[in-house]
């Protein structure tokens, strides 16, 4: 009897927080998440805003808008695909957080897998979400003070390092992101049935990735948006008969 109720009890508790998530947490999510991002565009204006109004230089308003189109054509397909990319993993919350900080991939997505890798959480799942936001604004203040010291002591410590300890910085990237493919295929059932599950998702990736810069060079500026766009189609493709199968 009392462990009926405990199981009761737990799961009324389970409920009702899975209820305030969605009702109150996720809302006030968006809400923050918005507001802040439209603050930081407003503010990334001020040193435009800064020389034209107090230093005086300005120029015509044809070459700003060329500018920003130049700009925006080299980087729209970034834009569209990166955070499509990472939000399955960084969450609502992270994802916010993580592109109004920087160092997206370099930093808060290997640190948003390391969390709910050890934690064993589930980004869709309150818990998930906690954890992923912890960890994400822990990696936040860690960058802050490495970057001081960095800024502060960066040309001493790099003319005492020997040349050898130089040269392995340029492995730095290729390490990060073996670490990364590691943590997302190191499942229950281990990392080489995990790889080959999503090895599909993988190839579908590499291969689109491909035709686009071999076969249709003419849509290689936007191979990356492409690429992310046809996996995406192809795992719902994939759920979609997964979820059939079962039902």
């Amino acid at each position: 009897m009392a462990q009926n109720i405990d199981t009761k009890g737990a799961t009324g508790n389970a409920e009702s927080a899975q209820k305030d998530y969605q009702e109150n947490f996720m809302p006030a999510v968006h809400r923050i998440g918005r507001a802040t991002m439209g603050a930081a565009f407003v503010l990334a204006f001020l040193p435009v805003i800064y020389f034209i109004l107090v230093k005086g230089y300005g120029l015509p308003f044809s070459t700003y808008l060329n500018v920003g189109v130049a700009i925006a054509s080299v980087g729209i397909g970034m834009w569209l695909t990166e955070p499509l990319a990472y939000w399955p993993t960084l969450g609502s919350a992270g994802t916010y957080i993580a592109y109004l900080s920087g160092n997206v991939g370099g930093m808060r997505f290997p640190v948003s897998l390391a969390v709910q890798s050890a934690m064993k959480a589930d980004i869709n799942k309150p818990r998930g979400q906690v954890v992923t936001i912890v960890g994400i604004v822990a990696s936040v203040f860690s960058n802050l003070a490495i970057l001081f010291l960095m800024v502060l002591f960066g040309d001493w410590l790099l003319g005492v390092l020997p040349a050898p300890v130089t040269a392995s910085f340029a492995f730095v990237m290729p390490c990060l992101f073996g670490g990364m493919f590691c943590m997302r295929f190191n499942g229950k059932d281990g990392i080489v049935k995990g790889f080959l599950r999503n090895a599909p998702y993988l190839a579908v990736a590499v291969l689109c990735k491909f035709l686009v810069v071999n076969v249709f060079s003419s849509l290689s500026h936007i191979g990356t948006a492409i690429s992310v766009g046809v996996t995406i189609l192809f795992a719902y493709v994939m759920f979609k008969i997964q979820t059939s199968k079962q039902n």
